[in-house]
């Protein structure tokens, strides 16, 4: 989010303090550790305005990263003294959705990722457990079978319907989601789905209690992507309070829950293809 990798992103961001804070940052830096063109995943020494005190692109080297430390720490003495910076207190921040979502959809969802357990003596389901992926320190976070994403959606009045018989959701609405957040980074990193890799995503509501300006809706549906190797099936429940009043929801709830098999380049499923059943929560973000 702070520095796309592709034009067409970088374009959307230009604009944004975060970016622009980075971009100047990025500029100071010695061209080897700043792997432009691509992404920008590194260990970053900077000011309180994006000066350069020391930089590494994508490094497990301990020694050298205690090095730079040292190098960065002189560095700040120096331009410490030089513009009068004085230490205060980090300001605390909400954490919340990439920007590019606040402001420009109104119905965010916020999507939790994790593996389900599996029996009394298979512990690979569990919150924390080593899957043995790699044993280098920046392969830590595999450990952790726990991931969130973010989803922005264009209509609320998608999931919601005065009919009290099951009726279809949008199909796009249901794909959209099937593609962008139905997918295997627990552990790590897998990319979106393809549209020809949904097999099916449907998803059913009917309201079944009314009070006042609000409307109980009920949500049940399922999900199959594939491809090759890799898939997902799932079975999806959830429901939702819609508030005429103020035409948003006061709550939103979905959840999927299924088989996952296969294993991407970075989702670190290299010694667990399964299948083996995931979970996928996704909530409104208010």
């Amino acid at each position: 989010m702070l520095y796309p990798e592709d034009a067409g992103n970088l374009n959307r961001v230009r604009n944004n303090p975060d970016h622009i804070f980075f971009k100047r940052f990025g500029e100071q830096v010695p061209k080897p550790e700043w792997n432009h063109p691509g992404t920008k995943q590194g260990i970053y020494f900077m000011g309180p305005d994006a000066e350069y005190l020391e930089a590494k692109f994508a490094s497990s080297n301990a020694a050298d990263i205690l090095a730079r430390m040292k190098r960065a720490l002189v560095r700040w003495e120096s331009l410490r003294q030089e513009k009068g910076y004085a230490n205060s207190p980090i300001p605390q921040v909400t954490t919340g959705p990439p920007m590019y979502l606040i402001g420009d959809k109104p119905m965010i969802l916020q999507v939790n990722l994790r593996d389900l357990p599996r029996s009394s003596s298979d512990r690979s389901g569990a919150r924390f457990e080593d899957v043995g992926r790699m044993n280098e320190p920046w392969f830590e976070f595999s450990k952790w079978a726990w991931n969130q994403n973010w989803i922005g959606l264009d209509d609320p009045k998608a999931f919601v319907t005065t009919s009290t018989i099951a009726v279809p959701v949008s199909s796009a609405v249901v794909r959209k989601i099937a593609m962008e957040v139905l997918v295997d980074n627990v552990r790590g990193q897998a990319p979106t789905w393809r549209s020809e890799h949904v097999k099916e995503a449907s998803l059913t509501m009917r309201r079944f209690a009314v009070s006042g300006s609000k409307s109980t809706m009920e949500y049940v549906g399922r999900a199959h992507m594939e491809a090759g190797s890799q898939a997902y099936v799932c079975t999806i429940y959830g429901q939702g309070v819609w508030n005429e009043a103020t035409q948003q929801f006061d709550s939103f709830d979905l959840v999927a829950i299924g088989d996952r098999r296969g294993a991407w380049q970075f989702n670190n499923r290299e010694n667990d293809r399964g299948p083996a059943p995931m979970g996928v929560a996704l909530s409104i973000w208010k």
